[in-house]
């Protein structure tokens, strides 16, 4: 018959102790992952309800701005027919009066694009179709693309070879557009805009820099705030810019002076070869 293995007072009071210990522990344990799960499928849920938000305010947006570009496009239309000469000669007024209208009609049209952009970035509705794109060429047929439709003097120096990145052509079209605009908006269209690219061993800058009036300390600290008092606008380009870069894995940097100008620099990763 098996000795029997008796415990002595102590020892036995201190498993007991340990047990009652890991039952209770056990316990908390089980009511931690409860709430864990419970706080999870809330938060599940809460973030649902907010895509579905953006999702809608997106929608409200994107149909805003359709019916707000329907008409300005057949108003610009017009307008560019006027200014062609194509119904008849124009005196002088009515040319100066012709110019404002396009002018002011194509600004109206890139801020329901600024708008629906930003409702669509805000909701995550943009899936990047990243190419592989020569950035010199994209940067070029931008350019060529704003000198047709702004007075601005846009100066480029883009020369040398490819730089081979991946990007999402449409959005980082839009990007460089947004920065050459706002500069021009800023500087004045008696200054001129000058655009270089400069290529590194892991990214490619495209600095876009202008010789306007530079900005202050309040203007620098709300560039990217949509809506504020400073901005000459609703101030979503570079917020719309700041955003389709880093969804590419790039930055944003400003440089500017008060009263010297102002140079505002993207970088993009540039594809490994």
């Amino acid at each position: 018959m098996p000795d029997v293995v008796s415990l002595s007072a102590p020892v036995a009071g201190t498993l007991g102790a340990v047990l009652v210990v890991l039952v209770l522990g056990a316990a908390l344990l089980g009511r931690w992952v409860r709430r864990l799960r419970a706080h999870v499928r809330e938060r599940s849920a809460e973030a649902e309800r907010l895509r579905a938000l953006a999702k809608e305010r997106a929608d409200r947006v994107s149909v805003l701005a359709h019916e707000i570009r329907t008409p300005l496009a057949l108003v610009k239309g017009a307008g560019e027919l006027l200014a062609e000469r194509t119904p008849g000669a124009l005196n002088d007024i009515q040319s100066t009066f012709v110019e404002t209208i396009t002018q002011n009609t194509e600004a109206v049209i890139a801020m329901a694009e600024d708008l629906l952009t930003e409702a669509r970035l805000e909701a995550d509705l943009f899936t990047l179709q990243l190419e592989e794109t020569d950035l010199r060429h994209l940067v070029r047929r931008t350019v060529r693309e704003l000198r047709q439709v702004n007075q601005m003097s846009i100066s480029l120096d883009s020369r040398g070879a490819p730089v081979t990145v991946m990007v999402d052509r449409r959005l980082m079209r839009q990007a460089l557009w947004n920065l050459v605009t706002n500069a021009g908006r800023h500087a004045g269209s008696a200054a001129p805009v000058v655009v270089r690219i400069t290529p590194g061993e892991e990214s490619v800058l495209v600095a876009v820099s202008d010789a306007g009036r530079g900005m202050d300390a309040d203007e620098r600290r709300d560039l990217f705030t949509p809506f504020a008092p400073h901005h000459r606008g609703t101030g979503l380009g570079l917020v719309i810019t700041r955003r389709i870069v880093e969804l590419h894995g790039g930055r944003v940097f400003v440089d500017t002076v008060a009263r010297r100008g102002t140079t505002v620099l993207l970088s993009v990763p540039v594809v490994a070869r």
